[in-house]
Parts: structure tokens; C-alpha cells; sequence
């Protein structure tokens, strides 16, 4: 895959992480998000292990690409 902002060629990886959100607004003490609260990625506390999230990493400027698509989220 290239990069769609330096055009390089993309390193196929994981992300390896607990738990995660990506959302509207920066979250201090909990990653929980609230009822009116927009997120587009959203990963609860693992049981046993931690999430592996397949993902793209550009090594020339350093940016991940992560499909999102089969994540809990409520974007519509």
C-alpha cells in the first residue's frame, strides 16, 4: 500500500493496544465515551490478552492508517 501523503511504500503490521478510543474530544480519566459523544473507534479492556489491530505504518513520515470499519463505533 502507499502512503497517501508521502507516496511511499506502507508497512503491513499491528497495533498492539488495550483499551482504546478514537473520539471527538481528549478523555482524562476514562476511555469510556458518554452517551452524546461521537467516536469513530472504540476498543474495550481485553479479558485475556491484548488487542491486535491490523494496520498500515508509513516509515519515511511516520503516520498509521487503520481501518476502523469493524470496530464498535456510532458515527451513523
Amino acid at each position: 500500500m502507499k502512503c497517501p501523503f508521502c507516496d511511499a511504500e506502507m508497512l503491513h503490521g499491528y497495533l498492539n493496544c488495550g483499551n482504546a478510543i478514537w473520539s471527538e474530544r481528549k478523555h482524562k480519566i476514562s476511555t469510556l465515551p458518554d452517551t452524546k459523544e461521537k467516536y469513530a473507534f472504540h476498543l474495550g479492556t481485553p479479558l485475556l490478552s491484548p488487542h491486535h489491530v491490523a494496520c498500515d505504518c508509513c516509515p519515511s513520515c511516520k503516520r498509521l492508517i487503520v481501518d476502523t470499519s469493524d470496530y464498535e463505533n456510532n458515527l451513523g
